[in-house]
């Protein structure tokens, strides 16, 4: 019995290996699949060409990208039909900040460790995206915002100054 269950792994395990590649192994694939009752994806040919249709209603899911040895591994709504490139944050558009107290009560100061040299627009947005607060401060290397008028929550902080930007999730208590 050990001897055909033995067997029965190697055999799975073969297929699953040729199964993820095709041909030659730095040749790049996409392997791709709709499942659940809101998508589907089918190929088709026609006297033009090879076709693959794919669509989803209402999906839910994580989004997400990752990437070892070669291998990417996309996840959530509809994806290209192409190979990606995943780019790190450009560091030379960010501005330096720090928020703090995160949580608070009713106030938060923002003190930048870059020189500001231009005016500083603030924008703090629901989790919804509405904009709910929006100011502009002329150059300065502190400010306090009075955010005690607005409701108990998690908020997301946008800082712009020139050409660089700094975002912060807020949480008011």
């Amino acid at each position: 019995m050990k001897k055909y269950s033995f067997l029965v792994i190697i055999f799975c395990s073969v297929f699953t290996i040729q199964s993820q590649v095709d041909g030659d192994l730095k040749k790049y694939t996409i392997k791709s699949s709709s499942l659940g009752s809101s998508g589907s994806s089918n190929t088709f040919s026609t006297s033009k060409g090879k076709y693959f249709v794919s669509q989803s209603i209402g999906q839910s899911s994580v989004i997400g990208t990752s990437s070892k040895a070669g291998y990417y591994l996309r996840q959530g709504y509809q994806q290209p039909p192409f190979k990606i490139k995943i780019v790190n944050q450009f560091n030379n558009n960010s501005l330096q900040a720090k928020v703090y107290p995160n949580p608070f009560k009713e106030s938060i100061s923002i003190s930048f460790t870059d020189l500001v040299k231009s005016d500083i627009l603030v924008s703090v947005f629901d989790v919804s995206g509405k904009l709910i607060y929006s100011e502009i401060f002329s150059e300065a290397q502190r400010i306090e915002l009075n955010l005690s008028d607005i409701p108990q929550g998690t908020y997301i902080l946008k800082l712009a100054s020139n050409t660089k930007s700094f975002n912060s999730k807020l949480i008011k208590i």
